[in-house]
């Protein structure tokens, strides 16, 4: 076998592994410490993979929240803080940060509902794949012919 055949199932190998990775994750790996929440403040928080996740607002005063993503500079939510259950998308792994803005005091859980990973990901996961078996399947041909 030459070496560039080897170079491809070895990458072979790595994405099929990959894929039974993501599969394999569950709602239940994944925990997010109760976030402090105070006026005026940002906390942030990293999320290892994509998710639908619960958050929970518990405390007193009143305020407005903004959950923002800190990747890539983009509000994803906003709204008034009551004690009340908010559900939100994180589109990717990496980090997240809720701002509060009022006279709030109190915290957030969150609970993980669904877990997924971004579209992009499969997709670049597929199509590489999908190159590499084609070009291993030709190299074997040729070789054969």
């Amino acid at each position: 076998m030459k070496l560039w055949k080897l170079f491809l199932v070895i990458i072979i190998v790595t994405m099929f592994e990959s894929f039974i990775l993501q599969l394999t994750v569950r709602e239940n790996d994944i925990a997010y410490p109760l976030l402090p929440l105070g006026s005026m403040e940002i906390t942030g928080f990293y999320s290892p993979t994509s998710s639908l996740v619960d958050i929970t607002f518990s405390g007193q005063g009143d305020g407005n929240y903004t959950i923002i993503d800190l990747d890539n500079l983009r509000v994803i939510q906003k709204g008034r803080l009551e004690n009340k259950v908010v559900r939100i998308a994180l589109q990717h792994p990496g980090y997240y940060g809720i701002i509060v803005n009022g006279s709030y005091s109190g915290s957030a859980t969150m609970k993980v509902i669904d877990v997924g990973f971004p579209e992009d990901n499969w997709r670049f996961h597929l199509l590489f794949l999908s190159l590499c078996i084609v070009v291993f399947s030709i190299g074997v041909w040729r070789e054969k012919a």
